[in-house]
């Protein structure tokens, strides 16, 4: 009897740790939504693989030579929408205003050097 109830509680105890563990991930603040100037939406989706400062990383570097390999602002927003290379697409958590900011940051923000 004492080792049904022990198993019992064992059970009880995995069932309320997963539940914790789902509930601790499912509640984590949306920082995407909540984006809303170039920069700030930069900073939460670009910032790891391109740098804080655009400098590179994993990702090419941006200041100074985003205006150069795309000229045109809407091939770049191709790019951040759609994906290419190792660049994951973004369209599925930005929206398009959200991309056009992260495009003009990216272009007149950025520091050069």
């Amino acid at each position: 009897m004492l080792k049904r109830i022990v198993d019992v509680l064992q059970i009880a105890a995995l069932i309320g740790a997963a539940v914790f563990v789902v509930l601790l991930f499912a509640n984590e603040p949306d920082t995407t939504a909540a984006a809303t100037t170039g920069k700030e939406v930069f900073t939460a989706n670009c910032a790891r693989c391109h740098g804080p400062d655009g400098e590179g990383g994993v990702g090419p570097r941006l200041a100074g030579t985003v205006v150069v390999e795309y000229p045109d602002e809407e091939d770049q927003a191709a790019v951040i929408r759609d994906g290419r290379g190792g660049m994951p697409s973004f369209s599925n958590r930005l929206t398009p205003e959200q991309i056009s900011a992260v495009v003009a940051y990216t272009r007149e923000d950025l520091p050069s050097s």
